[in-house]
């Protein structure tokens, strides 16, 4: 079970987001299903919370038309860039009907209570403002840009009425009064000591386990579920008539949604609980470092709340930030970064991939970076994997009219067993650009091994058996990155569905097809050239 966080539908993912949930996503669902497992990946638009109701009210249409528009822009996006995935949204019927019913069990188990508490207010607006439409300066780091949910800047999990000098982002007035109202709460401290066994259960990466051990040291306080709004789905407690779910609250639940409607409409309505309901599925989440505590703190307490059984998060593979060049956040309105929508009318989406990948910042926050852009695709895509691809199978044509048989060498075979072996240790670690880097490390050497044979100097069929060998290999560690890439490199070698474990299987005989140009090489000044047309004011930099 693949689940990549929600986009929400308030606007096209950038490329942060992109490689942060998406992408990385289809690449363990590829890997996966290339070993024979079972796989499945869900995701949606997150269509409700106060993101879509401010970016409504800024282009003075409704919430749903916003969240109708740029989910169709969204699944466009994903079929161009090959993301296989059951991708839904927030607004689908399985999925209001799922969170009404898993609240009503929460409550009944005793984890939802109601509250009655002073809740941040704008006179002018006569409204409750809840989490962006509200802004200020952080109680934690000073940040001014501090939003009523969360402070983007330092990551802190926030109530409106924390911020200092808050202001109303829909009128931009400060007249913030506190007003009574009536909430209901999840009692996240009465779940704390399962939540601990939980977390030490698992084995999660060093950057999700020291947030998350950061947010237990502070303690864990209940946390409302719900908020006056207007845009969102009704929650079911007697007496809260008029209230939304939180957008925090419902997203998250939306991959148990999401399967129960992927399954339902292939008229197989009881095949989701293979997926949820055992002990013998994996999970794997993926997201920015930005929504790791509501994957290994809130998600998993509403599941255990529930008390239905749900298997809990066994991996969260998430990324740090892909930031704009010189550390700028990607804006879509200051026309900072370059959005899904973008890229596309700017690059193939193959090479997109295997940019992003290749840089995914799984360590640190990186920088886009058109040198790096260059180097990626032109040095290490096309001049390393695809040019040690073609040089091959072309010399195969050339001197053996494509049929090749003979002995592959020892060394050759240890050093693909080898990446195999690191292919899968980093992946099932969570380490997408390690896997992919060492898959380019075995095309390097298949590089140097053929220079160093030179099977065009006499008759050497077996340093081109060789070869071929080192080909399927990179063909089929490259199916779960760049998958259409693969696809073509098995037709040249007249491959048909080809296994994790044909990797490092020997071929006694090759036929193949005749060599064709599988990449161009991008000409990265031409490419910022159309990037600076985009956006109207040539900032490339």
């Amino acid at each position: 079970m693949v689940c990549s966080a929600w986009p929400y539908a308030s606007n096209v993912p950038h490329l942060g987001n992109l490689i942060g949930s998406l992408l990385s996503g289809d690449v363990f669902l590829r890997y996966y299903r290339l070993k024979g497992y079972e796989a499945l990946h869900v995701s949606g638009s997150d269509t409700h919370g106060t993101h879509i109701e401010y970016e409504a009210f800024k282009r003075r249409i409704s919430p749903r038309e916003l969240a109708t528009t740029v989910h169709q822009q969204i699944l466009e996006i994903l079929k161009a860039f090959e993301i296989d995935m059951f991708y839904t949204t927030t607004e689908h019927p399985t999925h209001y009907r799922f969170i009404q019913e898993i609240y009503l069990k929460m409550e009944a188990n005793g984890y939802i209570f109601p509250r009655d508490e002073e809740r941040a207010y704008c006179a002018s607006c006569q409204k409750f403002l809840a989490d962006r439409f509200i802004q200020g300066t952080c109680p934690r780091c000073g940040s001014p840009n501090a939003y009523g949910n969360q402070c983007d800047d330092c990551g802190a999990l926030l109530e409106p009425e924390e911020l200092l000098q808050p202001k109303c982002r829909i009128c931009g007035k400060d007249e913030i009064i506190f007003k009574r109202t009536r909430n209901w709460y999840l009692d996240l401290p009465k779940l704390e000591p399962e939540l601990r066994a939980f977390l030490t259960s698992r084995a999660f990466g060093e950057n999700v386990q020291r947030f998350t051990e950061g947010l237990l040291a502070q303690g864990l306080r209940p946390r409302a579920v719900t908020r006056d709004l207007e845009w969102g789905i009704p929650a079911p407690f007697a007496g809260a008539a008029g209230k939304v779910f939180y957008v925090w609250a419902e997203n998250a639940l939306g991959y148990v949604s999401a399967t129960i409607q992927s399954f339902a409409d292939r008229a197989d309505p009881e095949g989701w609980k293979e997926f949820w309901l055992t002990d013998e599925a994996k999970h794997i989440y993926t997201q920015g470092k930005d929504n790791i505590p509501f994957h290994t703190i809130f998600f998993p307490a509403q599941l255990l709340a529930s008390r239905e059984g749900y298997h809990l998060p066994d991996q969260i593979s998430a990324t740090e930030f892909l930031n704009w060049i010189g550390g700028a956040q990607f804006s879509k309105t200051r026309g900072v970064g370059i959005y899904c929508d973008e890229a596309l009318k700017l690059l193939d989406p193959i090479l997109w991939r295997f940019y992003l990948l290749y840089a995914r910042p799984e360590k640190k926050d990186v920088d886009f970076s058109w040198e790096e852009l260059e180097k990626a695709v032109n040095g290490v895509f096309i001049g390393n994997i695809s040019n040690l691809v073609n040089r091959v199978i072309a010399l195969a044509n050339r001197l053996y009219d494509g049929r090749v048989e003979a002995t592959v060498e020892g060394r050759v075979l240890e050093e693909i067993e080898r990446t195999k072996r690191e292919v899968e240790r980093e992946i099932e670690g969570g380490a997408l650009a390690g896997a992919l880097r060492r898959i380019t490390e075995l095309a390097l050497f298949g590089n140097r091994y053929f220079q160093e044979e030179r099977p065009w100097e006499g008759e050497r069929p077996g340093v081109l058996a060789s070869g071929l060998q080192l080909v399927k290999a990179l063909g089929i560690l490259l199916e779960p990155f760049v998958p259409s890439f693969s696809k073509a490199v098995y037709r040249m070698l007249n491959l048909e569905r080809p296994t994790f474990a044909d990797i490092a299987r020997v071929t006694p005989e090759f036929r193949v097809e005749r060599a064709v140009p599988l990449l161009q090489k991008i000409k990265v000044e031409e490419i910022e050239r159309r990037y600076a047309a985009l956006k109207g004011d040539g900032s490339s930099r």
